[in-house]
């Protein structure tokens, strides 16, 4: 398969064609966070968040997430982890199954107690969702969208955001082959992620394998890589 290398990010988001389907709710276990008041410019991860925006003019929900996981993948807990772009908020959650879920989609309540989310725009906000584990090692995330509660009124991309930490320009690989070009993020010399990659949504929903390169002049830094779930 030939390489294929995005050089722009589209302003507005297309609907897409994603069924309608009742999303089961997570029961919320604990919520761990903080709110400086400064912001923290710098990150530990390299992989920030994974974030589904909602299309303009779809109504935000006060205080949900909607992540993309299916039962199987919730066999343990689940653990989401929501950091604003200036450092500033940092909050982790671990949520629950109930045992009756029958959705790829599931709801997962956040309400911040430490400081007024609603300030930042959705685009400032990173949310990455994965399987709660012992190890410091986040191995596989879901797709997730910021103050959302349903798959209706999300575009055809989703944002991968990360820290490059200084690097020149970076990029993607999508299971070897589709080559993504990742796009700065205004202000990201300072602040947590400084890159934002946009990923099609039916190049990633039945799963995928994502490799960052990250350049600096003339060499590459050395491949970092993470599986998204699949929820198709």
């Amino acid at each position: 398969m030939v390489n294929v290398r995005v050089t722009a990010l589209a302003i507005g988001f297309a609907l897409i064609t994603v069924p309608s389907m009742a999303a089961d709710q997570l029961e919320l276990v604990s919520l761990d966070e903080e709110m400086l008041p400064e912001p923290r410019v710098t990150a530990e991860a390299v992989f920030v968040g994974l974030v589904w925006p909602r299309l303009q003019g779809t109504a935000a929900s006060t205080g949900s997430i909607l992540a993309a996981i299916p039962p199987e993948m919730r066999v343990n807990d689940v653990c989401v982890r929501v950091t604003t772009e200036d450092g500033r908020y940092s909050g982790d959650a671990r949520y629950r199954d109930t045992g009756v879920a029958t959705s790829a989609m599931t709801i997962l309540p956040y309400a911040s107690t430490e400081g007024d989310l609603s300030i930042y725009a959705d685009s400032t906000v990173a949310v990455m969702a994965f399987e709660c584990s012992d190890s410091a090692r986040i191995a596989e995330i879901a797709v997730t969208s910021w103050r959302s509660d349903a798959a209706e009124g999300l575009g055809d991309t989703a944002n991968l955001l990360v820290n490059s930490f200084r690097a020149d320009a970076a990029f993607l690989l999508i299971d070897g082959a589709t080559e993504i070009e990742c796009v700065p993020v205004a202000g990201g010399e300072r602040a947590v992620f400084d890159f934002s990659c946009p990923l099609e949504i039916a190049e990633i929903q039945s799963g995928a394998r994502v490799s960052l390169f990250r350049e600096r002049g003339a060499s590459l830094d050395p491949e970092v890589a993470i599986d998204i779930v699949g929820w198709k």
